[in-house]
């Protein structure tokens, strides 16, 4: 079996059509689409919710090909992984049923590659750093989102569906912030190129200025992603990883 398989390789029903990230954008820009969640807007709510649905699946896929691509790492770490494998396939269900109760279902919507690409990493330990810190730290921060936003709506089972998968992505990042410390004990330049792999992520994942540190934010303008410091030092984040965020969130929205 292929290790490190590209995006284009990802088995997928008739019903879904994967795209490159850039396309889609583009797509979305030539029709004058918004694609940002808005309080207020089912439709919008349906996309995010399809699109997190998308993510779950990859999530998904991502543990367990980082549960084969690393046969020799330790036997608690492909624990881990297994676990994540399995929490994932109940966040893709769970997503799945949220997408059925607003009137969607899988392959109603485009599902983009970026989150695949972003696991490409060749170290374990750069790859929960990219994963379990960087795309599920983010989760952290789009999952409280959704959570206000279903708290105004007075939508109960989103609020309640979205809160239960958000206390497994915070142990899921505890994992990444657990492993990243063992993995590169006593090498300070291995742990160095597995931050700067997950700062590349968040990087990507800058949301074009729109995820902001929740002081940022003014007017309970519901259409900013806040950075979600509690989850994060619940699962392992240091008050100066945080404020690096912070201030990378400021100078993509000077942009």
């Amino acid at each position: 079996m292929q290790r490190m398989i590209p995006v284009e390789r990802l088995a997928r029903e008739d019903r879904m059509v994967l795209m490159r990230a850039r396309k889609a954008r583009e797509i979305r820009e030539e029709q004058n689409l918004d694609d940002r969640v808005l309080p207020f807007d089912e439709e919008a709510l349906r996309a995010r919710m399809h699109g997190i649905f998308c993510g779950e699946v990859q999530a998904m896929e991502a543990a367990g090909r980082t549960l084969f691509d690393f046969p020799d790492a330790p036997w608690e770490f492909q624990l881990d992984m297994a676990r994540q494998v399995w929490d994932e396939s109940r966040h893709t269900e769970i997503f799945e049923g949220l997408l059925a109760y607003m009137g969607a279902e899988p392959g109603d919507y485009v599902e983009t590659e970026v989150l695949w690409r972003c696991t490409q990493a060749a170290d374990p330990a750069a790859r929960v750093a990219g994963i379990n810190r960087g795309l599920e730290g983010l989760a952290c921060d789009v999952f409280e989102q959704l959570i206000r936003i279903a708290q105004k709506n007075g939508d109960e089972v989103i609020e309640r569906a979205v809160d239960y998968v958000l206390a497994d992505e915070i142990t899921h990042v505890r994992m990444g912030s657990n492993w990243l410390r063992k993995l590169t004990e006593g090498d300070p330049e291995r742990l160095k190129r597995a931050q700067e792999f997950q700062e590349s992520i968040d990087e990507v994942f800058s949301f074009r200025g729109t995820r902001r540190a929740i002081e940022d934010v003014r007017d309970g303008n519901e259409n900013i992603i806040t950075i979600a410091r509690e989850a994060r030092m619940l699962a392992g984040f240091s008050e100066e990883e945080i404020e690096r965020l912070i201030a990378a969130s400021r100078k993509s929205a000077a942009y």
